[in-house]
């Protein structure tokens, strides 16, 4: 601990010289020091001094402990100065020029207090041996310090009972200078703890008063201290030029839940200088006095620069000389004024007390709706100048539309058309412009033309606020200016309505393929060119012609799958014999047991009744679909070979399983296309491989099984051997 104190003493060193052996103030404070042994208490003494103060103050420090009605001297102890600077404290002068740091020099005593020895009941108080020198001030002549404690018996409690909130006692926070500035009102907090520290506390459990009193020197008489001899034209009541302080009345509740209070003190100076001030802090508890803690003060009034004055004016945009309203309309900026060329000034705004980051400049360009206000700060000023409040108000522009008699613009030299404009403001001023260029006398909300051109129209409300419509175009009506909107290229199999557009409107359309009065199904027109003609004739005015459109439709690619075929069980058929087109696209579904899905005639296999799906895409996008159904045959079995040659094995051509359709018919044939057996229900013949009872020559024989009059047809080839 020693090292930190030499280590302090050497930070200091560089101002001790400035400020040789100056004490600032002081104050001794009273606090419980130990629970375990009654009506004992911790003496403190504090001085404020500069570095060579604190070299000047004595090893040890005689205090004494005095009966208050006749000063008899009850006590004395001799205290040792702490080693241990312990802590330090500084004051800036509001500009920041001036700085004077100081160090708290401590003296502490532990005493016994009982109340049988101190029962007196006009109270005891402690005061210490003079000391010196005080720090030279424009208000006093004593040069000696001497600092004061009063206790009443009634404050002597054998413990401080935690649960009690009023046995505590109140204490000065070490402080000692302070910058005033002249003829300005300055204020500062006189902090206050209790000890040891409790809630709850209030007016009645714990009452404090706070007064101005002269600082204390030595006395040679039998009292031994006394008040500071003044200068001419200071005395108690007015230790400051102007008067002293003003003390307020202290709240009902003026603690905090910590056990702290601000004592907020104010003066008004008038003349630069440095004085030394006491204050005298009295402690009562249920209308009983307890205590009274002294304290020494130094304050230093300086001739501060006044403080800059904080205006704001509102003008137009790069001309501060002109006033602006602070009603804006929407998109458009004032300029915010706070005095420019000011020298060693500078500028904080504020938007709805929120700073605005990097706006510095003593002007403000606003366009946003908001509260505005400047600090100004000057060098060497201890306040910062704030403005009251500027309101900026933004309003909406109002929207205007202008809209014509004839929706196409087109004019018929003859036929004026009426322009009408319907605004988002009842109360708005109506100006007409042509080709952006006022017209004179065009100020109500509708105007007849006569001429071609681009016509707008601007409205102007109450807070002057602007708004203009989007121009329409006034063209001269020709024959060509009648046309029809193309349709781009479509498919014959396409049945979508298309609606059929043109310009001006209020005509008809006619062609093939058009239905209703305005649309288009290439369905219905078929493939081919087709040509669309929109005809308009108006009455009374120069519209009066037509407008022809080849409409295309494409004739897209056909798709015939055929009947729906029946299949034995296990067998296999070809799907779409007739083959693809090249150039086309096909896709079949589902894929279930197809060879190829992306091919015109794929080989299906199916092992249940399975219906196939065939797009046909062309070049073009246009696509044709048709379905097939492959019917499975279960439990029918046709050979495909057989050899009447009488030895009792395959003589016959037997289908077996056809029982399940009574109604089939079998056909077989030549190789020349001729019929040479039939059966059906009736006849329940059996194929032996001969015609007319003569024995047919060994090949292959084509069939046909009808598996129904109405049904699925089974078609394959038959081998004949011998």
């Amino acid at each position: 601990m020693r090292n930190l104190v030499g280590f302090l003493l050497v930070l200091l060193a560089s101002f001790g010289s400035a400020y040789a052996q100056r004490i600032y103030g002081g104050q001794i404070d009273r606090r419980t020091i130990n629970n375990n042994i009654p009506y004992a208490y911790g003496v403190g003494c504090t001085f404020f001094t500069d570095k060579a103060g604190y070299d000047a103050l004595p090893a040890q420090l005689r205090f004494g402990l005095y009966r208050k009605k006749d000063n008899q001297l009850i006590q004395e102890y001799t205290a040792d100065k702490s080693n241990d600077v312990s802590a330090s404290s500084f004051s800036l002068s509001c500009d920041k020029s001036k700085k004077v740091e100081y160090l708290f020099v401590r003296y502490n005593y532990n005493l016994v207090l009982k109340p049988q020895d101190f029962n007196d009941p006009e109270g005891y108080y402690i005061v210490n041996s003079p000391v010196g020198p005080r720090n030279p001030t424009d208000n006093i002549l004593s040069s000696q310090i001497v600092l004061y404690h009063w206790f009443s018996p009634a404050y002597l409690w054998e413990y401080f009972e935690p649960a009690e909130a009023g046995k505590t006692t109140p204490q000065w926070v070490p402080q000692s200078y302070n910058f005033f500035c002249a003829n300005q009102e300055t204020n500062f907090s006189l902090q206050v703890v209790s000890e040891p520290l409790k809630s709850g506390l209030t007016r009645s459990s714990f009452n404090l008063v706070v007064s101005n009193t002269a600082p204390l020197t030595e006395s040679s008489g039998q009292i031994p201290y006394q008040k500071v001899s003044w200068k001419a034209g200071f005395s108690e009541n007015q230790m400051l030029p102007g008067g002293n302080f003003v003390l307020p009345p202290l709240a009902p509740n003026i603690f905090t839940s910590q056990g702290l209070t601000n004592i907020l003190v104010s003066a008004k100076p008038t003349k630069a200088g440095v004085y030394s001030i006491g204050f005298l802090l009295q402690h009562s508890r249920s209308g009983v006095k307890l205590s009274e803690t002294y304290r020494e003060y130094q304050i230093e009034v300086e001739e501060c620069a006044p403080i800059p004055p904080a205006v704001i004016r509102v003008s137009e945009v790069g001309r501060p000389n002109v006033a602006a309203p602070t009603t804006l309309c929407e998109g458009k900026s004032v300029q915010l004024n706070a005095g420019a060329n000011l020298p060693n000034t500078s500028f904080e705004w504020y938007k709805d007390d929120q700073l605005l980051a990097g706006s510095k400049d003593s002007v403000l360009l606003v366009r946003d709706q908001g509260n505005y206000k400047v600090k100004v700060t000057r060098k060497s000023a201890c306040s910062a100048g704030e403005s009251s409040v500027t309101a900026i108000k933004i309003v909406p522009n109002p929207t205007v539309t202008a809209t014509s008699s004839n929706p196409s613009g087109l004019f018929c030299p003859g036929s004026p058309l009426t322009l009408t404009a319907t605004s988002s403001d009842k109360n708005v001023t109506y100006q007409w412009l042509l080709d952006n260029l006022p017209i004179s006398n065009a100020v109500n909300n509708s105007l007849i033309i006569n001429q071609i051109g681009n016509y707008s129209i601007k409205v102007t409300d109450a807070n002057n606020c602007t708004g203009q419509s989007k121009p329409v175009e006034i063209k001269a009506f020709t024959t060509a200016s009648i046309g029809i909107q193309p349709i781009p290229v479509r498919c014959g199999n396409d049945t979508t309505a298309l609606v059929l557009i043109a310009t001006p409107a209020g005509g008809t359309f006619s062609g093939k393929g058009v239905v209703a009065p305005n649309k288009f199904v290439p369905q219905q027109a078929g493939a081919g060119k087709h040509e669309v003609t929109y005809s308009l004739k108006q009455t009374g005015t120069c519209v009066d012609g037509s407008a022809t459109h080849t409409v295309e439709v494409l004739a897209g690619p056909t798709l015939e799958l055929g009947t729906d075929q029946d299949l034995a069980e296990n067998g296999s058929i070809q799907l779409n014999k007739n083959g693809g087109v090249s150039g086309y696209t096909y896709q079949w579904s589902p894929p279930t047991d197809l060879d190829n899905t992306q091919t015109a005639s794929p080989t299906a296999s199916p092992d249940k009744t399975t219906t196939y799906t065939l797009k046909v895409t062309d070049a073009n996008g246009c696509f044709a679909i048709d379905k097939i159904t492959i019917g499975i045959m279960k439990g029918v079995h046709i050979p495909d070979a057989f050899s009447p040659n009488g030895d009792g094995i395959n003589d016959t051509w037997l289908i077996r399983g056809l029982e399940e359709f009574p109604e089939a018919t079998i056909t077989v044939y030549n190789r020349w296309g001729e019929a040479i057996f039939y059966s059906d229900s009736g006849k329940k013949a059996v194929f032996d491989g001969s015609y007319n009872e003569v024995p047919l020559p060994v090949g292959g024989y084509a069939f046909v099984i009808q598996t129904a009059p109405q049904g699925h047809a089974i078609r394959g080839k038959l081998l004949l051997i011998r």
